[in-house]
């Protein structure tokens, strides 16, 4: 009986051990994938504008800030989940939804800039018309 308790514990700490693992792995790729999105839209709006708005760059990176601190957070919350530290749980559960909240904001503030643009170009294509209208 006495080595099957042995046996539970080890297990145990087995599976504590490789669920951070897993979570850090998972963070790192959050991270990661994060990264891409920033790069990939950097590129997009130098290559559309010589200067981007403030609006896009702030959305841009408000969307990376949130998809790293929701990553954080669930790495927080699955170590309190492990140790059963519900203080830990609740640090976590609430860095997640900061993250989830800033990337939303991210969000609405790259299409904000989107719609800014489309303004734009629809203002511009008037005032042509305007122009041709009266040549």
């Amino acid at each position: 009986m006495f080595t099957s308790q042995l046996s539970i514990r080890k297990l145990k700490a087995i599976a504590n051990k490789l669920t951070i693992i897993l979570s850090a792995i998972a963070l790192s790729f959050t991270i990661w994938s994060g990264a891409a999105i920033v790069t990939a839209n950097s590129a997009r709006a130098a290559t559309m504008s010589d200067s981007p708005s403030f609006i896009a760059v702030s959305g841009i990176k408000d969307r990376a800030e949130g998809t790293l601190d929701k990553g954080i957070g669930t790495l927080e919350r699955n170590t309190g989940d492990l140790r059963d530290d519900l203080s830990q749980e609740a640090k976590g559960a609430l860095r997640q939804a900061k993250g989830d909240a800033k990337q939303n904001l991210g969000t609405a503030k790259s299409k904000l800039d989107n719609a800014e643009d489309t303004l734009e170009d629809k203002s511009e294509s008037f005032i042509d018309s305007v122009k041709d209208f009266f040549d």
